[in-house]
Parts: C-alpha cells; sequence; structure tokens
C-alpha cells in the first residue's frame, strides 16, 4: 500500500503566556483642651463651612485649664491579559504517529497520512518582574525559641521567611547591609529597591485621607510638634506611612517598628526609609526579630524618645522593662488598641504609670469607625482572600460583642451565614440577642461550626480542648489585637521552662503540676508553682508533636490530628485583616487624624495639666474630626438656632452631647 504524505496549511501560531476592655470601673478622667484650641475648632455661626472662624462673642467656654500650642495645628480650615490554549481534539476516525521529522503525523483510515500542525510557541516576558517572579524563598528564617517546641512539629510547617513576598530574596533584613540614595543605613526593610512600588501606594492613600492632609497643610507652618522624637509601634502600611509623613511635616521626629509581624507592607516600609525615617520592619519577622526592631527604634545613641505612639502596648511594656529611665524625658503615650489601653489601666492602678496616657481607643471617632465599620468590611476580605469560601449558609460563631464584634456579625449575617455569638457582658449579650444572633456558649456550638472567630482582646478564648472538639476543616481565626486569644502556643514560656519541656518531657511536667496540687502550699516555691503551670499550659497548644503543621498558601495553615483532622489557622491566630487583606483607607484617616491630635496636645501641654493617668479625648475633639471628613460625602449640617440652642442648653458650634453619651 502506497502511502502519501499531505502538508497542512501553514501552522497555526498561539501564543503561550509565562507568568514567571476593657473599659475600667472606675471614672476615667477626661483630657481637657486649651480655650484657643476649642475657639480654633469652632465653625462660624450661621454656616456649616469648618473653615470659616466663629464670632468671638459665640465661641464655647474652654472646657480645661490652661491654654496650649496644640490650638494652631487644630484650626480648621477646607478642609485580558492575553491567554493562550492548546486543545487536542481527539477524532475517532484518525489515528496518532509520530513523524520521521519528530513532528506528529496523523493516519486516516485510507492510509493517508496527514502531517499536523506545528505550534509556535512565543514566551511573553515581562521585563521588570521575570526575574523577580521566579525568586522563590528557600532558607528557613529565624525562629525563636518559643516558636519551635519539638523538631517534628516545625518541619512540618515553613518558617515566617514563607509568609514574604516572593519577590525578594531569603536573606534576612537583618543580615544586609543597605542604604538609601541618601546614604544612610539607619533602617531595616526587605529590599529598599521596592520604595518607588511604595511610594504610589502611599499617594493613593493620601487621596482617601482627607483630614490628615488637611491637618499637614494648616499645621506646617507653626510646626506644633517641633522638638517631638516620636517612637511608634503600629502597624506598617500606607495609611501609617501618611500619618508619619503628617508627624514629620509638623516637626517630629519618629523611628518607627511594626506591632505586627505579618501586617507590613514591604514597599511602603521601604518607601518610608528612602524618604529618611528609620523604620525597622518587614513581612514575616520572627518573634525574635520583632523585639529586635522595637529595641532598635528605642536604643539610639544620642537619640531619645519624648513621646511614645503604641498599638497594642509592646512597646510601652519593651521600655518599662528594657529602659525604665527613659520615662523621665517622655511627656506622654498615645495608645490605641483595647489591649495596650487595658495595660495602661493595669499600670495606672498599680501606680507604676510614671507619664500621662491618651486613650485613643475609647474615643467615638475610634471605637465606631475603626472598630465597628472597618471590621465590618475587612472580615469578608480577610476570609475570601485565604480560603476562596462562600458565606451562605455557614455557621459561624463570634467570641465578643463589642463594636468589632457586632461588625464582623452584621457583615457575616448579610451574607446569609447562621451567627452565633458569645458574650460576657450580659448589656451587650442582650445587644446581640436584639440583632437577631443567638447568644451561646462556646462549648455549646464548637463541635457544629465552620468558622470561628475571636475579637475579645482577652487571652485564651479558644483553649486546646475547644480545637480538639472541632469538625474537620474547621476554619479559625482573630480579629481582636493579641495573637494570645487562640491558644496556639504560649509565648509566655521561658528558656529555662522551656528546656526543661524538651527533656524531661510532657509527662514529667505534667507529674511535676500533679504533686505540686498534691503537696502543701509551702512545699512548693510560688515561682516554682507559676513555672509548673506554664509548663502544664504548653501542651494544651498546637505547638506539639503529635500535631502536624501544613503550608497551605501565605497565611494559611493546616494544623493536621493523629486521626486525619485538620483545621485551617488564619496568620497563626494573629489580626486577620490586616495580615491577611487591608482595611478601607478612609476609616484609617479617622483614627489617625485623632492620633496626630492627641500627640499634638500630650506634646504642648503645659507642666501639670496632664497627672500621671490615663485620659479620654474630649467630644470636642472628636467632633471635629469627624467635621473633618464630612466634605469628601458633599454633607451638609444643619444648624442649630439661637432659640434652639438655648431650649437645649448647648453652645450652637458643640460639643452637642456630654461626655456621658453613648453614640
Amino acid at each position: 500500500m502506497s502511502v502519501q504524505v499531505v502538508s497542512a496549511a501553514a501552522a497555526a501560531k498561539v501564543p503561550e503566556v509565562e507568568l514567571k476592655d476593657l473599659s475600667s470601673s472606675e471614672a476615667q478622667p477626661q483630657l481637657a483642651l486649651s480655650t484657643a484650641a476649642v475657639s480654633a475648632m469652632a465653625p462660624a455661626a450661621g454656616g456649616g463651612d469648618p473653615e470659616a472662624p466663629a464670632p468671638a462673642g459665640e465661641r464655647p467656654p474652654a472646657p480645661g485649664p490652661g491654654s496650649g500650642p496644640a490650638a494652631a495645628a487644630l484650626s480648621p480650615a477646607a478642609g485580558k491579559v492575553p491567554q493562550a490554549s492548546a486543545m487536542k481534539r481527539s477524532d475517532p476516525h484518525h489515528q496518532h504517529q509520530r513523524h520521521r521529522d519528530g513532528g506528529e503525523a496523523l493516519v486516516s483510515p485510507d492510509g493517508t497520512v496527514t502531517e499536523a500542525p506545528r505550534t509556535v510557541k512565543k514566551q511573553i516576558q515581562f521585563a521588570d518582574q521575570k526575574q523577580e517572579f521566579n525568586k522563590r524563598p528557600t532558607k528557613i528564617g529565624r525562629r525563636s525559641l518559643s516558636r519551635s517546641i519539638s523538631q517534628s512539629s516545625t518541619d512540618s510547617y515553613s518558617s515566617a521567611a514563607s509568609y514574604t513576598d516572593s519577590s525578594d530574596d531569603e536573606t534576612s533584613p537583618r543580615d544586609k547591609q543597605q542604604k538609601n540614595s541618601k546614604g544612610s543605613g539607619d533602617f531595616c526593610v526587605k529590599n529598599i529597591k521596592q520604595a518607588e512600588f511604595g511610594r504610589r501606594e502611599i499617594e493613593i492613600a493620601e487621596q482617601e485621607m482627607p483630614a490628615l492632609m488637611a491637618l499637614r497643610k494648616r499645621a506646617q507652618g507653626e510646626k506644633p510638634l517641633a522638638g517631638a522624637k516620636i517612637v511608634g509601634c503600629t502597624h506598617i502600611t500606607a495609611q501609617t506611612a501618611v500619618l508619619m509623613e503628617t508627624l514629620g511635616a509638623l516637626g517630629a521626629q519618629c523611628r518607627w517598628a511594626a506591632c505586627n509581624i505579618y501586617s507590613t507592607l514591604n514597599e511602603v516600609a521601604a518607601a518610608l526609609a528612602e524618604s529618611g525615617f528609620p523604620v525597622f520592619a518587614w513581612k514575616g519577622e520572627s518573634e525574635d526579630d520583632f523585639w529586635w526592631c522595637i529595641d532598635r527604634c528605642v536604643n539610639v545613641e544620642g537619640w531619645q524618645p519624648n513621646m511614645i505612639l503604641d498599638d497594642g502596648g509592646d512597646l510601652t511594656h519593651w521600655i518599662y522593662k528594657k529602659y525604665p529611665n527613659m520615662f523621665k524625658k517622655i511627656k506622654g503615650i498615645v495608645e490605641e488598641s483595647v489591649t495596650g489601653v487595658h495595660r495602661l489601666y493595669q499600670l495606672s492602678k498599680a501606680g507604676k504609670l510614671c507619664v500621662p496616657a491618651m486613650n485613643v481607643n475609647d474615643s467615638v471617632t475610634k471605637q465606631k469607625f475603626d472598630n465597628l465599620y472597618c471590621c465590618r468590611e475587612s472580615i469578608l476580605d480577610g476570609l475570601k482572600r485565604t480560603t476562596d469560601m462562600m458565606f451562605g449558609g455557614k455557621q459561624v460563631v463570634v467570641c465578643g460583642y463589642g463594636e468589632v464584634g457586632k461588625g464582623c456579625c452584621a457583615a457575616l449575617k448579610a451574607m446569609g451565614s447562621i451567627v452565633y455569638v458569645t458574650e460576657i457582658d450580659p448589656i451587650c449579650a442582650l445587644q446581640a440577642c436584639m440583632d437577631g444572633f443567638r447568644l451561646v456558649k462556646l462549648n455549646e456550638v464548637i463541635r457544629q461550626v465552620d468558622i470561628v472567630i475571636t475579637c475579645t482582646g482577652n487571652k485564651n478564648v479558644v483553649t486546646r480542648e475547644h480545637l480538639d472538639r472541632m469538625k474537620n476543616s474547621c476554619i479559625v481565626c482573630n480579629m481582636g489585637h493579641s495573637n494570645t486569644e487562640i491558644d496556639v502556643t504560649y509565648q509566655s514560656i521561658s528558656q529555662c521552662d522551656f528546656l526543661v519541656l524538651k527533656f524531661y518531657g510532657i509527662f514529667l511536667a505534667q507529674l511535676y503540676f500533679c504533686l505540686g496540687k498534691w503537696l502543701k502550699q509551702s512545699m512548693l516555691s510560688s515561682p516554682l508553682r507559676a513555672a509548673l503551670i506554664e509548663l502544664q499550659h504548653c501542651q494544651a497548644s498546637l505547638r506539639t508533636p503529635e500535631l502536624t503543621w501544613e503550608r497551605v498558601r501565605s497565611q494559611v495553615d493546616h494544623v493536621i490530628w493523629p486521626d486525619g483532622k485538620r483545621i485551617v489557622l488564619l496568620a497563626e491566630g494573629r489580626l486577620l485583616n490586616l495580615s491577611c487583606s487591608t482595611v478601607p483607607t478612609f476609616v484609617l484617616s479617622i483614627t489617625a487624624t485623632t492620633q496626630a491630635l492627641a500627640l499634638i496636645e500630650l506634646y504642648n501641654a503645659p507642666e501639670g495639666r496632664y497627672k500621671q493617668d490615663v485620659y479620654l479625648l474630649p467630644k470636642k475633639m472628636d467632633e471635629y474630626v469627624a467635621s473633618l471628613h464630612l466634605p469628601t460625602f458633599d454633607a451638609h449640617l444643619t444648624e442649630l438656632t439661637d432659640e434652639q440652642a438655648k431650649y437645649l442648653g448647648l453652645n450652637k458650634n458643640g460639643p452637642f452631647k456630654p461626655n456621658y453619651y453613648r453614640y
């Protein structure tokens, strides 16, 4: 049989894309602004424009003693990627045969061999990205002693280096020698070369932070923070960068570290370092790196801070622990988180708070906007990015019904989830019931829920006992600031305790614990009893040899039990929204403006105005911050008439609510 070879038509060219609470029960002192500050914030009578100053006769009396230079800063003014697909269709009338020249041939039933079309591959390469996309971190980064209880438990999960951007190499920033374009090396970031990308993100954030930009424009001539040396420990994001640059424009010197090891945007940190800010932070720090960065901010030859801006209390705690003499020159502390404020009240109650502190967390603008509205949007974003799950019909338990819990519950309910709430406060519990949520104890629903979310600011909310009882593939995450809410690992274990646990084993530690219960109290010293309790608690964490950690993707781990059951742990129990997603810039503008005004007031307050206590912001300042953001919505405030103001007993320009009012 003769075979005839027939050439096919021109080969089809298919391009291929290569993609290389905690509130105090005692009365809380209120921060009082100076007469000039309150007068400067008052809008003109008969108009809602915050730019026009009020006539002298209509200005409200001073709510507090003295006057301060902060008034200058508070004077209001106007404020389809080409895709390629190659599909071979199988034809029952043809069979494939390799051609002698290396190509592919199709043989028909009549014996005719047809040469198959040859595909010409084109590679689309992105010059600026190809090389960086190919890089993958391989070296295990620094890991503190407390993060690796046993070799078997740590071999199954990646180190913090796996959380870093794929565009960066595996070298720890602490081992790099980097300098910015000005020749300065007083910073430690992942990659200073990312500064240009970070600068673009900062410029985008500025568009959504109108109040900070207005404050920067109005007060930079007066320089109300001239001479201020501010050390900060917050989330390092584009929004924080706008705040830092605003503080710099007002005359302050700043040194900054991150309050969360996963929330830092590396490109933003690089942009700040390029601009001359000493920043010590990168995404994916180890515990050891975290404290090292804070120490580098504080322990500087020839530079001592006189103001603290904290988020969580870690910076304040470190200075108290390592450098207590620094408080002799520190004028005040500004704290914005539930956890940090709780620590400040504890210090105040114990008589150990040696400087005035301002509680920004309980200001109305922080509670209602950052905690409530921000979390209402970011909880869904964080869960979607990490798990790609559908919320409709899922059973969710939210631990805590404060402002953060309210935001999370509202968002999940709107998506069709069945939401349960746990709460210790009967008032918040009643609010949850009236909002249509079922109030339960965690033990009652832990076996059936699909998602567990903590937002209490407390510790050991979800314990190992709860984790053992969860159903397969249950998702566990935290929306509170502290990483102690989920019992992932007992962070306070000391090196000595760790060595005891390592060499003598969990069984021996528990034996000692049982003996300690049996023996008389006098036979065991208090420090020894405390150490034994810590050791016994360590076996209740997830960092134990019998559990296997499996990295699924960035910020997502499977923790696998010996029987095959697994839970999905997000961000290792740390803050979900800032670790795994982003938060609305506009909301952060409100909080950042409040922080800036609090720093200005504390720094410029005359000696003796504020004692060694924790203060709340006055309503007038909250109202002023809110008014700066209203023009964004083209909103127009209604004004009181003289008769109405007299009837209510109010000043026409505010404050409009008493300090005890709950919004």
